[in-house]
């Protein structure tokens, strides 16, 4: 179990590193763009993303997840690329003229979300942006179903990297602000296109399949009703506070949630190598309880990072922001678990993406959505964006709860539910303990709340997640990797007979 759980975890931080380092990035900007930029740009950029956001989902027409689970259908090299060749086509016919309709009306669609028609110039570029954006998918899913997951990464933090680089030199020197990030987006998008796009075209020697293409309309467009809901369930939140409030509290909500964003770091990396994982194992004899332990191990994984983040958010927002972006320390450790809820429920719908019934995903996302609108009316009048905050967290509930639900339904996965309610309790208790008194002073702050974490990982040990074998590999494994620590690494293995399991 360990050895597979490595290697999926080599994926994903392969993926993470290269796809999702930007947000990594960007957190590490925070100095920077708290000093030159206002609140109200921050708003601006926020409900900008808003836009972006919704457009790609509406012209990726669910062809994330549909590429994978034909392509692992075939066994030979012909049919793989069929499969290719009619994701390309769906992108030139249905995608590309798709995502060009916003150019016809970019006032309208400022005025609708930035309440300003002067701003038809970023609805312009966010529009450009999305065209590159679904060009780029192509060779992008390519590396990743032919699993060139370094090949990925390097280009991805290429692309990130002449992103973040344009951002700091339009922001810093240039003194563009809001529009200066946004710019630098396209361009980084731009660029990549002319560097990967036509490679990929070379796709399209395969032919022309109706068939195929018609397969893989049938399994993603019902993803598009569940991606336009899981905007709803992640975005409009944003939309609520600058009508109800204004766009500068929208951007200190932007900042708090950019900090909790720093989890989607490994829920999205995970879900760009989990799929692959599913469909590559699904013919073994223990496929069921490997799916099981990889997503109980995932989700240790996940809340140790969240337990970090949350504890010493309020701390690290004092040293990287300006009190104006104080407040939105408040929001992060909520946040970041709605965010760990939004990847268990990518992880449990293990029968959903196996029995190809994506329509049970719209189902679940829908009702979460509405749920969340809900909420978002409820709380967000009352309580600003710690409602909003809520509101989210709620949301995502409610779609991990029913995502399990019926996924187990079409395929049961035997998922230790006592090990992971002992995981998540020990994140829980370890955070209100780390976080139960206040100083004055930061760095005593962060020497309390450190003294804290080790009892997580010994609450997992406990729980008796890590099989006894599991740890005694992982000790060998660390001693390798680690020849200087081997001999401290070493004095641990006599406990690895006091650890539950086996």
């Amino acid at each position: 179990m360990l050895e597979k759980f490595r290697t999926l975890l080599g994926h994903t931080l392969i993926y993470g590193l290269g796809n999702y380092g930007i947000k990594v990035i960007g957190f590490l900007l925070i100095p920077l763009y708290t000093r030159y930029l206002t609140t109200g740009d921050y708003g601006v950029m926020a409900l900008v993303s808003i836009y972006t956001q919704a457009l790609f989902i509406m012209v990726n027409m669910g062809q994330s997840t549909s590429l994978f689970r034909f392509y692992y259908d075939h066994d030979t090299q012909e049919g793989r690329d069929r499969v290719i060749a009619s994701s390309l086509w769906i992108l030139l016919l249905f995608s590309l003229p798709i995502a060009a309709i916003p150019l016809l009306a970019p006032e309208m669609i400022a005025g609708w979300i930035l309440d300003d028609p002067a701003y038809w110039f970023l609805i312009t570029i966010a529009t450009g942006t999305v065209l590159c954006k679904v060009l780029l998918r192509m060779p992008f899913q390519m590396m990743r179903a032919r699993d060139q997951s370094k090949k990925y990464a390097m280009w991805s933090i290429v692309r990130n990297g002449l992103t973040t680089f344009t951002a700091v030199v339009l922001v810093a020197f240039f003194l563009m602000k809001a529009t200066g990030v946004i710019l630098a987006q396209f361009v980084g998008e731009f660029t990549m296109c002319l560097v990967l796009t036509w490679p990929a075209l070379r796709a399209f020697k395969a032919g022309f399949h109706w068939q195929g293409i018609k397969d893989q309309l049938k399994y993603g467009l019902p993803l598009v009703p569940a991606g336009a809901a899981a905007f709803i369930l992640d975005l409009t939140d944003r939309w609520f506070i600058k009508e109800y409030y204004s766009v500068d509290e929208v951007g200190v909500y932007a900042l708090g949630y950019r900090f909790g964003e720093i989890m989607t770091f490994v829920v999205t990396a995970f879900q760009l190598s989990w799929p692959q994982f599913i469909f590559r194992n699904q013919k073994e004899e223990n496929a069921p309880e490997l799916y099981a332990q990889m997503a109980t191990y995932y989700i240790a994984f996940l809340l140790f990072l969240w337990l970090g983040l949350s504890a010493f958010s309020n701390d690290l927002i004092h040293i990287m922001a300006t009190p104006a972006f104080y407040a939105a320390a408040a929001v992060v450790p909520i946040i970041g678990f709605a965010l760990v809820l939004d990847g268990m429920s990518f992880m449990v719908k293990v029968g959903i993406l196996i029995t190809k019934k994506t329509y049970f995903r719209t189902i679940t996302i829908f009702i979460a959505a509405s749920v969340n609108i809900g909420l978002n009316y409820l709380f967000i009048p009352t309580y600003g964006m710690i409602g909003a905050a809520w509101a989210t967290l709620g949301g995502f509930f409610v779609q991990v709860v029913l995502t399990l639900l019926f996924s187990q339904r079409l395929y049961y996965v035997p998922f230790p539910w006592m090990k992971i309610a002992w995981i998540i309790g020990g994140a829980l208790v370890t955070f209100f303990l780390a976080t139960s008194i206040k100083f004055d002073s930061i760095a005593a702050s962060m020497a309390f709340k450190a003294a804290f974490m080790p009892l997580y990982p010994l609450a997992l040990l406990a729980s008796g997640l890590f099989a006894p074998k599991d740890v005694d590999s992982g000790i060998t494994f660390a001693g390798e990797k680690l020849p200087k620590a081997k001999p401290a690494l070493e004095k641990l293995r006599p406990l690895v007979k006091y650890i539950p399991g086996e």
